[in-house]
């Protein structure tokens, strides 16, 4: 598997910068433009790195694992049939594309992340007893994701170092779907992230929903370890049959820890045709298990992942899935 990015952040006591991150200075001497240095800085500076490295690391569960898994230690009891699911990406074959605009005024700039995973989605069909579960085949699905991120800069100057002429201020919530997308029946409408008592937010427009990098009103949120966050989200859809939702949270860019938890089916409405159906899903926020010395706080993504009926219990139906993940950081 590749080398992530480890997804942790030390705090800079009272400096802004130190939140908004920093980035390597082996980038500075290898970039001459504008558009390389914007291209360089979504993968060297911290507060984009960390979120970028995080989304692809969230999705990964390298192979066949429980329905719900926290590690490897398993959080739930398995289904009759079949027993095992997972993600195994072909991390050799992953690409990734930085495309700068720089619109007229020469004040603003944005990046668009876009990355294709391609790999297969295994299904494990076999029985259970009291004390295993026994795998008898494994069906791979292939499929291609393509997850999108946006990034926006300001200049902040002029000088013959394109580096440091820019400054990253906001991102948005990743989108991720498999491709094609006619082959997918259902669509996520919106994500709901709550932390009770301090802050209720929805979201529509994944690509368009921004969150300001540091300490400012519409930055992105912070919580503190221990504290509980509600996630919902509404889907419609085609089928008849329910779609399966996870919920994919404190995962930091380096995949050292994956876990996954189903979300709830919570209601239901409309008819054949045309549902709209909304999970839901509480968690609780962490830090990583392992911290370096100094780590006062952690960047992760809080994933809604969707995926068809057929994806799991159907031999002959494609993989397909549509995700969403919110950006949050933890603090102690």
């Amino acid at each position: 598997m590749k080398q992530l990015q480890p997804a942790v952040l030390v705090v800079a006591a009272g400096l802004v910068f130190g939140l908004i991150g920093c980035s390597k200075e082996s980038v500075v001497t290898s970039v001459v433009t504008d558009s390389q240095a914007l291209q360089a800085a979504v993968t060297s500076i911290d507060s984009i790195a960390a979120f970028s490295s995080s989304d692809e690391a969230t999705i990964d569960d390298n192979g066949l694992r429980s329905p719900e898994y926290d590690g490897f230690a398993k959080i739930s009891g398995d289904t009759a049939t079949p027993v095992r699911w997972g993600r195994h990406i072909f991390w050799s074959q992953v690409t990734r594309r930085y495309d700068v605009v720089i619109p007229a005024g020469d004040s603003t700039a944005f990046v668009t992340i876009t990355k294709t995973l391609p790999g297969e989605f295994w299904v494990g069909v076999g029985s259970r007893t009291p004390d295993t579960v026994i795998v008898a085949r494994t069906i791979k699905k292939p499929f291609t994701e393509v997850l999108t991120r946006n990034v926006r800069f300001v200049r902040v100057a002029h000088s013959d170092n394109p580096i440091r002429n820019w400054l990253p201020v906001a991102i948005t919530m990743v989108d991720g779907r498999t491709r094609p997308d006619s082959l997918n029946h259902f669509s996520i409408a919106s994500l709901e992230v709550e932390q009770f008592g301090h802050f209720d937010t929805t979201y529509t427009d994944p690509l368009q929903t921004w969150f300001r990098l540091g300490l400012f009103h519409g930055s992105i949120p912070h919580v503190r370890a221990g504290d509980s966050v509600r996630v919902r989200v509404t889907v419609n859809s085609s089928e008849g049959s329910a779609e399966i939702a996870h919920l994919r949270f404190g995962i930091a860019g380096n995949g050292a820890e994956h876990r996954r938890a189903l979300m709830r089916l919570v209601s239901t409405t409309g008819g054949p045709g045309n549902f709209t159906r909304v999970f839901e899903r509480t968690f609780i926020a962490r830090l990583p298990r392992i911290l370096p010395a100094g780590v006062l706080a952690a960047r992760f993504n809080s994933v809604v992942d969707v995926l068809s009926y057929g994806s799991i219990y159907r031999d002959d139906a494609p993989f397909t899935n549509e995700f969403w993940g919110a950006p949050y950081i933890v603090v102690r």
